[in-house]
């Protein structure tokens, strides 16, 4: 794993240095160093692109390349997303097509062959005395020269010349971004690791010679000393930082070294620093408030309540430590107090977590100038090689105060625990930064007008201010990220969308499981069918209530509220809500709005207003022509008028499987001639639904329509007609009312139709002698009736046994035929099988036999099941006994 991550860092580093060369170099520039401050802290970003690349300044650009082992180092911290984002990160700018070609190669015909020769941008120096010459880095054979731009150094007493890497054979050539140095004397010359044998060892010489059986890693320069040959001055130094030179170099020599493990950096000159006015906070540890508002930058700052406290602090205090819980805002109050006890021109070095801060006094002894050391998250820049006693003491004599942040529970540990850097926290002055925020700081936030602190004072819920303003961002990525197709949590984001378009619908406050689960459903009822979930709604939930950085989770936990049969409720976190409601493309679904006007009846308050909110939404969209909108202001009014035209409109616009829908109601309210084109559409587009029978319906209430047309101009035909439709429905009285007109207008063919009437009313004789009369006139149907009135009168067995089948309803007829019988109990048990299997009218009958049976409290409980099961006689009853009408219609 060590290996690949040096390769993958190695690699990352050279995308980023050649796109530091492109014209879009800030661009890139701003990525990397936020991929720093995700994995490694603000610190953790290297000194050559801390600050912007725009030569704003109007002095040319000097760019130093960022080696791998800057990057490797957070690759090995182990931290979650630091490989992907890094690939992302490869994989967005190796192939982006502005990148710069690389500059053309020129071979330099007195060198030796390569296949890399150097580029003629960047000339080979020696250096002679006090004057550095790059050697010619292709001499020799070598199938992976060094690059020119980085040659090796080689130096001779006060003199140091760069050397051929690639002299000698060796299968792995040192790395040209960490070339090899060689000491003699008082002076460092890094040796080549890969001449004569190919193993990297160190072997120095002189009287600290030893031999080693751990070979160096490639990115660990190898030392190589001898007995000093020559005297230097007390005091210099010698850099080559970087590796780019442009002319003669002066270097001078200083006796003291100093060993950096892997990972730990040097400190970059001071004159590259960022001053206070043009430092970028972020870079310093300062959380980005996202994207969403038209403003990228951050907000204006909010003075807190401390701020008066630390006016003044550098003249007292060589330490200043803002401490606090996660994203309160301590590296933006710590920042305002350096910038209000510093000049704008004043240097600000944040080294990267683990930078050797030995040397920093030695850098600043004797320059002109202010300069102050930034330290966010202190407890990563602690040890023998970051802020110790001694370093805080040569610091404060220099006049170079320090600014730190650190967490409460870390600052507890060091300061109160016995943590190694106690003595240093005891010296320190620390401030507190409190989640919570007084009336006076909320006062100051209003007056500042700001969109993003409004929005984050008002949505905030448990958080602060800051910890909304930081946290969103991560919330959002966090949720995003899920939607990925391999993500672990499908159900999860699903859940996240369900809960911030609940909340769009006007949901406020909590949401109960039921609605919740509900709305879910609601969008996996269409999703195509792909690979099994791997996640239950728990499991979803489990997720996102998981507090991000010590926060919040994106799912917050409500009060108890027993709606079905669970009391748990949660809400979405309000940058989601907000972040949702941006989004204007993405309309909420219509089967999410009917989840909330249905689910929502628990709390009238909360159900009038997702009523109100979806009437705004559905009446701008129906304004526009949108169908489905049209069909929602039909479901959400209360007047049946109003809801018809809505659905009629919504169905002439192009929502066509609602056509059934509109004819049925236009049919029940009597306009049959208007109701058949939909009845008719809709029967054709399903054939077998209940929409045919409705055709048939209609076309009988516009034959009653016409036929009534037709009698009022005394048709007597018409007449015999329309009273054959209304004794088929029941309507007997007004049907014999239009046979007896007939009849009396001299209306033969009416005969029989009249005969059944009066057989229904039991008036045999009448009957026969209209049935003999129409039999006479040929009428068969009137021959058969006539034979039938003059059989004997069925029997009670003969009845039983024409309802021996097993029809639906035979059961019930069956019971009703023991009861006339007078087998009682058989007769009950028959109307509990009839009920038991659907039949209102078993339940109703029984009740009729418990009444008889002078049971009347039980014949009340049949009665109820019957009426609940929609049964009209029942509902009679029980009104006409005084019991409770909820269900009870006349």
């Amino acid at each position: 794993m060590e290996r690949e991550s040096e390769e993958l860092a190695a690699w990352a580093a050279r995308v980023l240095n050649r796109g530091l060369l492109s014209e879009n170099r800030e661009e890139i520039r701003q990525a990397f160093v936020g991929w720093f401050v995700r994995h490694g802290g603000a610190g953790s970003v290297p000194a050559q692109i801390t600050s912007p690349l725009d030569g704003s300044d109007g002095s040319e650009t000097t760019l130093v390349e960022v080696e791998g082992r800057h990057i490797e180092v957070w690759l090995l911290s182990g931290r979650e997303g630091a490989l992907t984002e890094l690939f992302e990160l490869i994989d967005r700018f190796e192939r982006t097509p502005w990148l710069p070609d690389p500059t053309p190669q020129h071979a330099d015909p007195s060198a030796g062959s390569s296949e890399h020769p150097a580029r003629p941008s960047e000339p080979a120096v020696q250096v002679s005395g006090s004057t550095a010459q790059r050697a010619d880095p292709t001499a020799g054979s070598s199938e992976h020269p060094a690059r020119p731009s980085e040659p090796a150094v080689q130096v001779s007493g006060p003199t140091a010349q760069r050397t051929d890497p690639s002299a000698g054979s060796s299968e792995h050539p040192a790395r040209p971004s960490e070339p090899a140095v060689q000491v003699s004397g008082p002076t460092a010359q890094r040796a080549d690791p890969t001449a004569g044998s190919s193993e990297r060892t160190a072997q120095p010489s002189g009287p600290t010679a030893q031999s080693s059986e751990h070979p160096a890693r490639p990115s660990e320069s190898t030392r190589q000393v001898s007995e000093p040959t020559a005297a230097a001055s007390s005091g210099d130094t010698v850099g080559y930082y970087g590796g780019n030179y442009h002319g003669p170099v002066v270097g001078v020599l200083n006796q003291h070294t100093y060993a950096a493990p892997p990972g730990v950096f040097g400190v970059p000159d001071p004159v590259g620093w960022p001053t206070v006015e043009d430092a970028d906070l972020v870079t310093m540890g300062v959380r980005p408030a996202g994207r969403r508002w038209a403003d990228p930058g951050l907000p204006p700052y909010v003075p807190r309540d401390i701020d008066e406290t630390l006016r003044g602090w550098t003249a007292r205090d060589s330490l200043l430590v803002i401490t606090g819980g996660p994203l309160t805002g301590k590296s933006r109050t710590a920042w305002e107090a350096v910038v209000l006890e510093t000049d704008p021109g004043t240097r600000v070095y944040a080294p990267a977590s683990g930078t050797d801060l030995r040397g920093l006094p030695a850098l600043l002894r004797g320059r002109d100038g202010a300069y102050v050391l930034w330290l966010d998250e202190l407890e990563g820049h602690l040890g023998e090689h970051g802020l110790t006693v001694p370093l805080l003491a040569e610091l404060r004599t220099l006049g170079v105060p320090v600014v730190a942040t650190m967490g409460d529970d870390a600052y507890d540990m060091h300061r109160f625990e016995g943590g190694p850097a106690f003595r240093l926290t005891a010296l320190a002055r620390s401030e507190r930064v409190g989640a919570e925020w007084s009336e006076q700081e909320v006062e100051r936030l209003t007056g500042l007008r700001d969109d993003r602190l409004g929005e984050a004072l008002d949505r905030r819920g448990a958080t602060s201010v800051t910890q909304y303003l930081a946290i969103g961002v991560e919330l959002r990525a966090q949720w995003q990220r899920a939607a990925r197709s391999n993500s672990r949590h499908p159900y999860g984001y699903l859940l996240i969308r369900a809960a911030t378009d609940l909340a769009r619908c006007g949901v406020t406050g909590n949401i109960p499981r039921r609605l919740l689960e509900e709305a879910c459903r609601s969008y996996r009822a269409g999703r195509p069918a792909g690979r099994p979930d791997t996640e239950s709604f728990q499991e979803a939930v489990d997720w996102a209530v998981r507090p991000l950085h010590g926060v919040t989770g994106m799912l917050v936990p409500g009060a108890p509220l027993r709606v079905g049969e669970s009391e748990e409720t949660w809400r979405p976190y309000g940058s989601l809500v907000a972040d949702a409601e941006q989004e204007g493309a993405r309309a909420v679904p219509e089967a999410v709005w009917r989840c909330a006007l249905e689910g929502t009846k628990y709390d009238t308050g909360v159900h009038l207003n997702v009523r109100a909110t979806a009437h705004v939404v559905f009446s701008a969209r129906a304004q526009d022509g949108d169908a489905g909108a049209m069909h929602m202001l039909s479901l959400l009014s209360e007047n049946e008028a109003t809801a018809l035209d809505w659905l009629r409109r919504s169905v002439d616009a192009g929502k066509t499987e609602l056509a059934g829908q509109v004819g049925e109601r236009l049919l029940g309210q009597g306009e049959a001639e208007e109701a058949l084109p939909y009845l008719r559409a809709a029967a054709e587009a399903k054939p077998d639904g209940p929409q045919a029978r409705l055709v048939g319906e209609a076309h009988l209430a516009l034959a009653e329509q016409w036929l009534r047309k037709a009698v009022a101009d005394a048709d007597m035909a018409a007449t015999h007609r329309l009273g054959d439709l209304l004794l088929g429905r029941g309507d007997l009285g007004e049907a014999m009312d239009h046979y007896i007109n007939a009849e009396m207008a001299g209306y033969a063919p009416v005969a029989r139709s009249a005969a059944v009437s009066f057989l229904l009313s039991h008036e045999e004789e009448a009957a026969e002698v209209l049935l003999a009369r129409a039999a006479a006139d040929g009428d068969e149907g009137a021959a058969e009736l006539l034979a039938d009135l003059r059989k004997p009168r069925q029997s009670l067995e003969d009845a039983a046994d024409y309802f021996a089948g097993d029809g639906r309803l035979d059961t019930t007829h069956r019971a009703v035929v023991a009861e006339k019988t007078g087998f009682s109990d058989e007769a009950r048990q028959g109307y509990e099988q009839g009920h038991a299997q659907g039949d209102a009218y078993a339940a109703y009958r029984l009740a009729l036999l418990l009444e008889e049976q002078d049971d009347p409290a039980e014949a009340v409980l049949w009665y109820r099941k019957a009426a609940d099961m929609g049964h009209p006689a029942a509902r009679k009853a029980l009104a006409e006994r005084g019991e409770d009408t909820a269900t009870v219609r006349e």
